[in-house]
């Protein structure tokens, strides 16, 4: 029995629901009595984009992934360092590329992102696990100093975990691993001395939370509790006064910074309640569970892709819910298919695009019960 479709039904589903919650948040945010602009209609315009990129690598070959993994992984340590030489951002930071006449900018950092699980897929390609990983360890490390000096450290420390959990999951021997981070970790320290005085909002960022979560907010300058300890406490206020089912988009959210972004979750849960809350968690189970799920029916480096971009997706999206309910410091990364940002939704459709191919491969000759 051969299966026909040409995309995932579970995929496409969890995918138009954060797409459907994504909308909803961005809506709250619009109304909040702070808000500068408006995104609604930016958000409408990455959705369809993402959902068209999707759809469209969907039809490929997941072997075309695997071939062009080198090219752009490639491409994205040209456009790194192309972007500390031309890059603009907030402040001193270098975050992106102007592009003329297109209305868009890269984000060269949301490239790279994409690339690391597409170039560790392709380095296993007819390769053992237990192969030497000295080469794609530089590679990714190279990537993540490149970023580190825009200055971004929560990317770089996500390139990072990214690449060591997908090592660590396809069954590299620990030993190597341990190896191999522990003199990464030594460079990239040492790396980061000369950059440190640029990471300033990091350590403040980090103290804010530490601060926070101890109980000692009173000790706090004011410059601090303007800062992000606000975004903390003010995403905690729309979230406990939102109730089971919300105050609606129409209703007049707290003042959140990056209420359309980052903090996207509580606008969500503060127009639709706990109970959007949960059915955002549900989507992203159910996109890590049909990712794991496509793993185990696929073999070598097909196997490692599938993995690699689940971990890619849901990685992103437990630091960034993580950072807004104040478990883990505020990291700057957006949810993925639900942040405004135009590169990191447009490469989280390349990602979910990719996957649906995989599952056609994995499911081609599974009986019925399996596919759906």
């Amino acid at each position: 029995m051969r299966w026909e479709g040409k995309v995932d039904s579970i995929l496409l589903l969890a995918q138009l629901l954060l797409f459907a919650l994504s909308a909803l948040g961005v809506a709250a945010a619009d109304g909040m009595r702070a808000a500068q602009e408006r995104h609604s209609l930016e958000n409408l315009r990455n959705m369809a984009l993402a959902l068209s990129l999707t759809l469209l690598v969907s039809r490929l070959h997941p072997r075309w992934a695997l071939w062009a993994a080198r090219p752009f992984f490639l491409l994205s340590l040209a456009l790194l360092g192309l972007n500390l030489a031309i890059g603009f951002g907030p402040g001193s930071d270098r975050r992106f590329i102007d592009l003329p006449g297109v209305g868009f900018n890269l984000q060269p950092s949301e490239l790279a992102k994409l690339a690391v699980p597409l170039y560790l897929a392709a380095f296993f390609h007819q390769r053992p696990t237990d192969y030497p990983i000295i080469g794609p360890v530089l590679a990714i490390m190279l990537a993540s100093g490149l970023i580190l000096i825009s200055p971004d450290l929560d990317t770089a420390l996500f390139l990072l975990l990214l690449a060591g959990l997908l090592l660590f999951v396809i069954g590299v021997p620990t030993r190597r691993l341990l190896t191999v981070m522990l003199a990464g970790s030594l460079a990239l320290l040492a790396f980061s001395g000369a950059f440190l005085e640029r990471l300033g909002k990091a350590q403040e960022r980090f103290f804010g939370w530490q601060t926070y979560v101890s109980g000692r907010v009173s000790e706090l300058s004011p410059e601090l509790m303007r800062g992000p300890l606000y975004q903390i406490t003010q995403a905690h206020k729309a979230i406990i006064n939102a109730g089971l089912f919300g105050q609606g988009a129409g209703a007049r959210m707290p003042n959140l910074p990056e209420s359309h972004n980052d903090f996207i979750l509580a606008s969500i849960i503060w127009a639709g309640g706990w109970l959007a809350g949960g059915m955002l968690l549900l989507a992203w189970w159910l996109i890590l569970a049909r990712g794991l799920q496509i793993a185990a029916h696929l073999e070598g480096s097909l196997s490692v892709l599938s993995l690699g971009l689940t971990l890619y997706l849901c990685l992103q999206a437990a630091l960034n819910i993580a950072a807004v309910l104040g478990v883990l410091p505020i990291g700057g990364s957006p949810l993925p298919l639900v942040s405004v940002g135009g590169n990191a939704m447009l490469m989280a459709g390349v990602a979910m695009g990719l996957l649906h191919g995989l599952a056609r491969q994995a499911f081609a000759q599974a009986p019925k019960e399996v596919r759906s």
